[in-house]
């Protein structure tokens, strides 16, 4: 089933992923929280002002309440999930900038998710400027040549750095970069699983993308179940049946069938 992303709130669709590897998870006890972080910046009456508005989340975010980057185990999965980033206020990029995006929504104050290459920001914007914020390294602000040093660096020259980089994403686009950060963490982790309970949710956020049902045609194979890959390559060909893959989608169709009738 397709995930609408576009009127719901960034804030519970991350708590819904959360509980996968959270069942217990009580949902409304971490929105109350995000309603109390909002609470204290309300009370400082900061205005109208990116500027000012910034500062006064860094205070209580950063200052206040301590939440940063986990830099000493940044690839444990409790760093991408919304009730574990609040309960340790530890995270990564961008479940500390979900954060920062969910106190700025309950104030109506102007804000987006900014998707660079290998780091995610916040943009707070009023009619005159923007600041870009990296909640990552408490909550410093960034230049535009600082954004630029970021993708070169990040990318040893290979990425170009355009603007459009700074274009505010949408929540879509938020949930499949945690979920993608999610899927790479449990592949090295060899937790076949949990990479396949991951791709069925970004397959639902992004229903058009075949890439999807071809990853979990692989994870199949990789786990012994040839008859769940066929399934899911046959999915692939029923949805997209002039889709890019679809020639490769068919062929490795054949060679699991032939190796299914092999068996039997």
């Amino acid at each position: 089933m397709e995930l609408k992303t576009d009127h719901i709130h960034l804030d519970c669709a991350a708590l819904h992923l959360a509980r996968d590897a959270h069942p217990a998870l009580n949902i409304h006890r971490y929105l109350d929280l995000l309603d109390g972080l909002a609470a204290e910046v309300a009370a400082l009456r900061p205005g109208l002002e990116a500027t000012v508005r910034y500062e006064v989340l860094r205070q209580v975010l950063v200052h206040n309440h301590g939440l940063k980057g986990n830099q000493r185990d940044y690839y444990h999965p409790d760093n991408s999930y919304l009730n574990r980033v609040l309960d340790t206020r530890r995270g990564i990029p961008i479940s500390l900038s979900i954060v920062w995006l969910e106190v700025a929504r309950r104030l109506k104050w102007p804000a987006g998710g900014v998707a660079l290459p290998g780091h995610f920001l916040v943009r707070l914007d009023d009619p005159e400027r923007f600041v870009l914020v990296d909640p990552f390294h408490g909550g410093r602000t960034l230049s535009l040549g600082d954004c630029q040093n970021l993708v070169e660096q990040g990318y040893d020259g290979k990425v170009p750095f355009t603007t459009g980089y700074l274009r505010p994403v949408n929540t879509r686009n938020i949930l499949l970069r945690l979920l993608n950060n999610l899927r790479n963490i449990f592949l090295t982790l060899n937790d076949l699983p949990r990479v396949a309970e991951i791709i069925q949710r970004m397959s639902a956020v992004e229903p058009t993308n075949g890439r999807y049902m071809q990853e979990l045609a692989a994870v199949c194979c990789r786990r012994g179940d040839v008859r769940g890959a066929c399934a899911h390559l046959k999915r692939y060909l029923h949805h997209l049946p002039n889709g890019r893959d679809s020639k490769l989608v068919r062929h490795n169709l054949r060679q699991l069938q032939a190796a299914l009738l092999a068996l039997n």
